[in-house]
């Protein structure tokens, strides 16, 4: 029977966020008629384009096209876009530091598209015939292809597996229940890293740490309460595990800076609520620990560059937000600002880095336009 998924147009507008550079403090916005006030110092406005140079992609794929889209996302337009075999299509798309990788299932009939007003139905086809990687640049143009099909376990081709690459291209990883894979791209070879005899821990979402060495997981484990995440690091090398538990919290996102890396979570749909948490790992040590936020600042946080300070987002009503800089050793405020990019229902997407090691883009998204400001950690 074949399987059924049901994407909304607002997710599926957004699969991977990143920026370059953005050497100032503006705030940048895709219609140049709207202006915007300026309240403090930390959050800075401009309401004319032009007037950046920052440079925001998007890459999605669309089924209705079958294509691989790079989108501009401060001029709003489609920037480049590769048009896939029909009996083939991606199954997720990873960002590496020169651009993206993109995993590519081969089938033998297309994937079926059914739209309505309000939702797309996509039912993939019943057989997996074949796996590619592609990596590509920044602007998509193919630099690597890699047929996996005779390499990877079936179960990873067919099942539901979690993937990254690691941050120079080399490496991919995959963890598919208890087990975790790597492929390295240099010598072809596939080497099995943890399985159910060495690991107890079912893989959600697993990242490579900015050393290529390590990775960050988030999962669960059979014999813990169903509310309670397991999370913590492998050192790829010797393949130890360091595993840390939190109760009531629905993991989410992982963020890897140099020293630490940052989970978040989820609002609960039951109760509405998140857990007021943002969960740690130190990617030198493995220990974990736990920082307290305001409520759902904890779906939406990141720690600083330099391994200070986390920042947190958290909307206080439509179309007014408000961001806080915390002391990560204490817990402690140091900085809170509001910003109010639009009058109507928005979503903030993601907290990027900047070239400037002080200066965060938050990137906000309402109906049909995103929204970027910049924010000094700084001073």
């Amino acid at each position: 029977m074949k399987k059924q998924y049901i994407i909304l147009f607002f997710l599926m507008c957004i699969v991977l966020l990143l920026t370059a550079c953005h050497q100032d403090e503006k705030l940048i916005n895709n219609t140049k008629d709207e202006k915007s006030k300026k309240p403090n110092d930390s959050i800075a406005f401009s309401d004319d384009l032009s007037e950046s140079e920052n440079v925001v992609h998007d890459l999605t794929f669309d089924y209705g096209t079958n294509r691989l889209v790079l989108f501009d996302l401060v001029d709003n337009v489609e920037q480049e876009s590769i048009e896939l075999n029909k009996n083939s299509f991606v199954k997720n798309i990873m960002k590496w530091n020169q651009g993206y990788a993109v995993e590519v299932l081969l089938s033998d009939e297309p994937v079926q598209l059914k739209q309505t007003s309000e939702l797309d139905i996509v039912t993939y086809p019943e057989k997996i015939n074949g796996i590619l990687v592609q990596l590509y640049n920044e602007n998509l143009k193919l630099q690597n292809e890699i047929d996996l099909t005779e390499i990877l376990p079936e179960e990873i081709v067919e099942g539901e597996a979690s993937v990254t690459v690691s941050n120079d291209g080399s490496k991919i990883a995959w963890g598919y229940i208890t087990d975790l894979y790597m492929y390295d791209l240099n010598s072809g070879e596939l080497t099995t890293i943890l399985n159910d005899t060495t690991n107890q821990v079912n893989f959600e979402k697993i990242a490579f740490t900015r050393d290529n060495r390590k990775l960050i997981f988030i999962g669960s484990q059979p014999d813990h309460d169903e509310a309670e995440l397991s999370y913590g690091m492998i050192e790829l090398d010797t393949k130890k595990i360091s595993v840390h538990t939190e109760n009531q919290f629905l993991g989410s996102d992982i963020q890897i800076t140099n020293q630490y890396a940052s989970i978040t979570d989820v609002t609960d749909p039951i109760s509405n609520m998140s857990s007021g948490k943002v969960l740690i790992v130190d990617t030198q040590t493995g220990e974990g620990f736990m920082v307290k936020v305001d409520g759902e600042e904890s779906t939406m946080a990141r720690i600083t560059e330099d391994g200070k300070y986390l920042l947190a987002v958290k909307q206080e009503n439509e179309g007014n937000y408000r961001i806080r800089q915390y002391q990560l050793q204490t817990g402690n405020v140091v900085k809170e600002e509001n910003f109010e990019p639009v009058q109507q229902e928005s979503k903030v997407l993601a907290i990027n880095p900047t070239q400037n090691s002080a200066v965060y883009q938050i990137i906000v998204f309402t109906e049909s336009k995103y929204y970027f400001f910049s924010f000094n950690s700084g001073g």
